[in-house]
């Protein structure tokens, strides 16, 4: 059987105030992690080197996983935040803009900290 796979469904949630991503990403450490926004995108990618899946068999795999998700006009692209709990849930939150304010689209790296307490993302 194939090892474990390196992450679950994402839970997207927009409301008046924010939009947030959850996604698991257990199997992954922040080095591995890369979350950028570019125009009204968000782009999470995750990247391991090769490692073993059996200390018998010998197996290796590849674990990456790329996602792209449209960001709501609204949200506020210069107050973008993402983190990993301790528990390997990744959080993206952009709040939302309540007026018209122009903002910014350009390109840029959104860094992911690190938390030491485990996630309060919803369990499915």
């Amino acid at each position: 059987p194939a090892g474990p796979p390196a992450f679950t469904s994402p839970l997207v949630r927009s409301d008046r105030d924010k939009f947030v991503i959850f996604l698991d990403v257990k199997h992954f450490s922040p080095e591995d992690l890369t979350v950028k926004v570019q125009e009204d995108f968000v782009e999470i990618h995750g990247k391991h080197n090769e490692r073993q899946l059996g200390s018998t068999r010998g197996l290796s795999q590849m674990d990456s996983f790329h996602r792209r998700y449209r960001l709501p006009s609204n949200v506020d692209q210069t107050a973008l935040s993402c983190t990993l709990s301790a528990d390997g849930m990744l959080t993206f939150t952009g709040p939302k803009i309540q007026t018209g304010l122009d903002t910014t689209h350009g390109e840029r790296a959104i860094p992911v900290s690190r938390e030491e307490k485990p996630s309060s993302a919803p369990s499915s």
